[in-house]
């Protein structure tokens, strides 16, 4: 016998039950501050309180008066010790903001050269990678004469691929000045990234100083991350929802990552013995090494970092779109431990923010693991096909079962059929949301007891190779947060293992197109006043080019309904008879084209409309 609860009295019961979850929250107003649980990396934390953002830097900001806020610095390419004993170490003077005091550097006699001078180069350290623009260096206002004469100018921008194979840095020359007459230099800069600025006064029989030294530019450091420390939940958890606030602009790029495990050490450090390439991941007494234990060792004895595959799992990844609304934590449960870690990409002024990141959990898990596959693991695309997804769960002492399963997939859910556990059918309500198709819940008796089968029979049709069904099993009464289910051997007879069905990539792409009603009359009386035009993308792994659009009979284009990309699913679009102008289309017949790639070659279907008043 079935049931069809509606979506409000499913609503109110999580309402009365939303206390039995936690909440972890880091950012806002009332979160735990971002730099308590992690490490941020050219991340920006004053800009807008309890956000992160990256590093930003504006036109009118030398970015050298704040360089040693983010661990950039001033220094020279040649050794300190290299300058005269009685000179005293002014250098700092050049990035002081006092135009008064100068770093000034008089003439010194290569006794081993003659006819040659010593000179002092100067390295600068942002901190961090910038856009820059513009570069400025001057003298003291009352010591115009001691300009540098001659000079070059480098830039790097402080990415690993722009060092040697021994770690130095590459230098780029921008400025070869052979013959400088002013006291203020000003270089304009072809916009770009820079981290490491050289400037390298030449060797001249002249007294040079550089007052003040600035950079400018605008926009955000191109790439920005923030790592959390290994979340203590304090015991065994199941996981739930995963969401976030912020903004993002266009051309910027968000992606958020978790991984779970069962300790407080998601990485292996790895150190080295001395005998030829080896490395072991203990300390000289024996014992694991940890991450203190791994810093603290001489640079030339550490070894390798890699994952701890055994008790973390590995990253899952997010847009930045999935958890505007909140959405499942892909990273497996029951864990005791989270991480969390947030990647930006910016392109010069657009960039991105996260106001406060929070995510879901409750313990005691109601179970302790459940797996599950579905069959048949593949199946021809569009085609109405009944699935069995089995579910396994293994419960252990004080864990409550569960009494509902969740599904979500971007294949197109229809119907259930059956529900059986331990191979006999029982009674089952199922709640479907008409607005979204790829999503069903079904409540059944309780599942309490170690090892018991679940088995859902349901029709669906796939259109994307590779189309995930993921679950969780729920306890209804106690609203805790689901157990996710993982892919594994529910069933000992059938072979899949996985909750994942594959497609035919052999064949058509396009599929089950119709026009109707044909013809339409598109005159304002809210009768056929639009044709519906529905099509199926068949066998795509990834969104392709695709583009949906109305010919008259002469092959003019007269509407452009899509021109973007598609991936396997069933769409719908409606032509109300107006051209792109917004002038209504003359009556007659005209042609659908549906056109889409892959990496396969190209497929396109025409279909025929009339038009009528």
């Amino acid at each position: 016998m079935r049931q069809f609860l509606t979506w409000i009295s499913i609503i109110c019961l999580l309402t009365t039950l939303a206390d039995a979850r936690q909440v972890y929250q880091i950012g806002g107003s009332t979160g735990v501050s971002w730099s308590d649980v992690g490490s941020p990396s050219f991340i920006d934390e004053d800009f807008a309180p309890g956000s992160i953002r990256p590093l930003s830097t504006e036109l009118s900001h030398n970015l050298i008066s704040t360089m040693r806020d983010r661990g950039g610095d001033i220094t020279s390419l040649v050794s300190i010790y290299t300058l005269p004993a009685n000179w005293p170490d002014t250098r700092g003077f050049a990035i002081d903001g006092d135009s008064t005091t100068a770093f000034v550097h008089p003439p010194r006699i290569d006794f081993f050269r003659p006819g040659y001078f010593y000179t002092t180069p100067m390295y600068f350290d942002l901190g961090a990678p910038f856009p820059v623009e513009r570069v400025v260096f001057s003298t003291r206002p009352d010591q115009p004469g001691n300009k540098i004469r001659q000079y070059r100018f480098y830039l790097n921008n402080g990415s690993a691929e722009s060092r040697d194979e021994k770690g130095n840095i590459v230098w780029t020359l921008i400025h070869n000045e052979r013959d400088n007459l002013n006291s203020r230099v000003e270089l304009e800069v072809e916009p770009q990234i820079v981290r490491h600025l050289y400037l390298h006064p030449l060797e001249v029989g002249d007294t040079w100083e550089v007052a003040e030294f600035e950079v400018y530019g605008q926009g955000f450091v191109p790439e920005a991350s923030y790592v959390s420390d290994p979340i203590d939940l304090g015991g065994l958890s199941s996981l739930g929802r995963v969401w976030w606030s912020g903004q993002r602009d266009v051309d910027s790029k968000i992606l958020i990552q978790t991984r779970s495990g069962s300790d407080n050490q998601p990485e292996v450090y790895w150190r080295k013995t001395g005998v030829g390439d080896q490395q072991v991941s203990t300390l000289a007494n024996g014992n694991p090494m940890s991450r203190a234990d791994y810093f603290a060792l001489p640079q030339n004895v550490r070894g390798r970092i890699t994952q701890d595959l055994e008790n973390w799992s590995v990253w899952h990844t997010y847009e930045y779109e999935d958890g505007l609304n909140g959405t499942r934590i892909l990273s497996p449960g029951p864990r005791q431990f989270v991480q969390l870690r947030i990647d930006f990409s910016s392109k010069g002024l657009q960039g991105g923010q996260i106001d406060s990141l929070f995510f879901e959990y409750s313990q005691p898990p109601i179970v302790g693991t459940a797996v599950g596959e579905i069959h048949p693991a593949s199946v021809s695309p569009a085609e109405k096909v009944r699935f069995t997804y089995a579910v396994r769960a293994r419960l252990d002492a004080g864990q409550s079962g569960f009494d509902r399963l969740e599904l979500r997939t971007t294949a197109r859910l229809e119907e259930i059929s059956a529900v059986r556990i331990d191979r006999q059918e029982v009674d089952y309500s199922a709640v479907f949301d008409p607005e979204d198709p790829h999503y069903f819940s079904v409540n059944f008796p309780r599942v309490s007891r170690d090892q018991t089968l679940l088995e859902i029979d349901f029709d669906a049709r796939v259109f994307v190779y590779g189309t995930v069904f993921s679950a969780s099993v729920v306890d209804s009464e106690t609203g805790e947060v689901g157990q996710e289910v993982t892919p594994g051997d529910a069933v000992a007879s059938l072979l899949s293992d996985d909750i994942v069905v594959d497609t035919d990539l052999e064949g058509r792409l396009l599929d089950k197109v119709s026009v109707e009603p044909n013809p339409f009359t598109p005159n304002g009386d809210r009768i056929n006043d639009q044709v519906h035009i529905s099509y199926a993308l068949l066998r795509l792994t990834k969104a392709m080019p695709l583009t949906v659009q109305i010919f008259d009979l002469n092959g003019r284009k007269v509407r452009d309904l899509i021109s973007s990309s598609g991936t396997g699913m069933l769409y719908q679009l409606t032509w109300d008879g107006l051209e792109d102008s917004g002038q209504r289309a003359d009556p007659g017949l005209y042609i659908v084209r549906i056109a889409v790639e892959s990496d396969s070659g190209s497929e396109e279907k025409l279909g025929y409309v009339a038009l009528v008043y």
